[in-house]
């Protein structure tokens, strides 16, 4: 899918407006939305540019219960990483050690599109930040 340039419109607050918006979604918002925000993440990871992405990702992990992690890191990270690896798992191994909150949510990533690369350097964060015990 082309990039939708309408994603570049988006500034900061809209993006934490957009995840907040997500996170009440997963938690059972109005009967009536039908996942709309659901389906717009899906959207957006196949049509926005990967720094909006990656923007979107950081802007929700702040509002997510640790259940709620596992939708991120399903779906935004997954596909980020499969897309984009290369490029950004530097930034996911930074941002590991200096959130605990994003480490958490990387028990959740499996492989999907990642290069081995990547993928060797996701288990090796996972690793390092192991899920906690339930």
């Amino acid at each position: 899918m082309p990039i939708d340039e309408r994603w570049d419109q988006l500034s900061a607050s809209d993006w934490d407006a957009f995840a907040r918006s997500w996170i009440a979604e997963l938690r059972g918002g109005p009967a009536d939305t039908e996942d709309a925000v659901g389906q717009s993440v899906v959207m957006m990871n196949f049509t926005a540019r990967p720094e909006h992405q990656w923007q979107f990702i950081l802007a929700a992990i702040p509002h997510a219960s640790d259940e709620e992690l596992g939708h991120i890191a399903a779906g935004p990270v997954e596909h980020l990483l499969g897309k984009h690896g290369e490029k950004y798992i530097e930034k996911v191994e930074q941002r590991a050690e200096a959130d605990p909150k994003f480490a958490r949510m990387l028990a959740g990533v499996w492989k999907y599109m990642m290069t081995d690369e990547v993928w060797t350097r996701v288990e090796a964060l996972k690793a390092r930040y192991p899920a906690p015990a339930e």
